[in-house]
């Protein structure tokens, strides 16, 4: 008998885990409430653990012309100097995309592997172990995902406790249609102060950048950019402002989400909904994928769905639980660093690159599902 699963939501995750499960036979139908699949954003970082996913579900063949397979990673201080290198090579392997052709990549392989979507379907939770829309209608199904974002209708519906909470730093997203700022294939950081912004080729067209500053900082969070004084800051950068400036940007406030269990019965929580974090490691998708696939992968052969979930969260979790605290680490540092230890972020920048036991640690999701002792192509058991 064919089993059915309904997702909530149809960004990375719910696509990326509907596909996985059409794969394995289910009938799998995707609610998605704006008028059709698309993602609101600029740029994306799609990382090793991404990487390993999107291969096995030949996502990566459909989109690998509109992305840029990067060499090398830099973080450069306002007055240009190179305070840190990485070679993007092995497990640390990088592509970028512009967030829309992921999301279509996705959306296409979805439909390929038969994947029903639903779109102007507002999921508002789950009662009585059935998916609820908004308009009254009930779906029953043999698995429920949530992978419906960090303020999750579903997780909030489930009356487990947990949410979202903003953090103090704003970021402002930007897709230029230009490479002249990125002939390399690298990505660019440049910091001063309290301040950063990426740089960052997309695709033969594009070039992503992102500008991070506290909340305090209005000059910074001003939109339309304040061209003035972000070249009082980055004095190298000003045609990049003065482009930007020309662009639309989406801006918003980091946040993280504390979700205390990711499972309840046949509901399973993935994505942002279970572990939404701060962006500053580049690995909310990848974490996102990580999970999808490995959930996928367990659920082979499976009888009972409930204790599948509870194995799943038990076997994968410690990746995202670490992955999440050091990106909070990362954003506290750049943006709370007192003025007197200043003087030794030079050596701590050198410190995140150069030295393997940090790096190890926080960069622990970029490794993928072997550390969770799991092959994408393990048999059912």
């Amino acid at each position: 008998m064919t089993r059915k699963a309904e997702v909530s939501g149809g960004g990375i995750g719910g696509l990326a885990v509907a596909t996985m499960l059409a794969h394995e036979g289910w009938q799998v139908r995707v609610h998605e409430q704006d008028s059709e699949i698309r993602e609101i954003g600029a740029g994306i970082y799609v990382k090793n653990n991404s990487l390993e996913v999107l291969e096995h579900l030949g996502v990566i063949d459909r989109i690998r012309h509109r992305g840029t397979v990067l060499e090398k990673a830099q973080i450069r201080f306002a007055d240009g100097s190179v305070r840190q290198e990485r070679r993007l090579a092995g497990a640390s392997r990088v592509h970028t995309y512009a967030r829309q052709t992921l999301i279509e990549g996705l959306r296409d392989a979805a439909v390929d592997a038969g994947v029903e979507i639903a779109t102007r379907s507002r999921v508002v939770g789950v009662r009585d172990n059935k998916l609820e829309i908004e308009d009254g209608r009930r779906y029953d199904a043999d698995l429920i995902i949530a992978a419906d974002g960090v303020h999750s209708a579903i997780r909030n519906s489930l009356g487990i406790g947990g949410g979202f909470r903003e953090l103090p730093t704003r970021i402002d997203r930007f897709l230029m249609e230009t490479r002249r700022f990125t002939p390399e294939l690298m990505t660019v950081e440049h910091w001063s102060g309290h301040r950063r912004i990426g740089v960052t080729p997309a695709g033969p067209m594009h070039t992503y950048t992102y500008m991070v500053a506290p909340g305090r900082d209005k000059a910074a969070t001003r939109l339309p950019l304040d061209i003035e004084d972000w070249t009082a800051h980055f004095p190298l950068l000003r045609e990049l402002f003065e482009t930007a400036a020309n662009q639309p940007a989406t801006q918003y406030a980091y946040g993280t989400v504390h979700c205390p269990r990711w499972s309840v019965g046949k509901v399973a929580i993935l994505g942002d909904a279970a572990h939404g974090l701060p962006p500053t490691l580049g690995q909310g998708a990848g974490l996102t994928l990580m999970n999808a696939m490995a959930l996928a992968v367990m659920l082979r052969g499976s009888e009972d769905v409930s204790q599948t979930l509870l194995d799943w969260e038990r076997r994968v979790r410690f990746i995202s639980d670490r992955t999440q605290s050091w990106s909070r680490r990362y954003d506290t540092f750049t943006r709370e660093l007192p003025r007197a230890l200043r003087l030794a972020r030079p050596l701590t920048v050198w410190g995140f690159g150069k030295l393997r036991f940090l790096n190890d640690r926080m960069r622990i999701a970029d490794r993928g599902l072997s550390l969770a002792g799991i092959r994408l192509d393990e048999k059912a058991r």
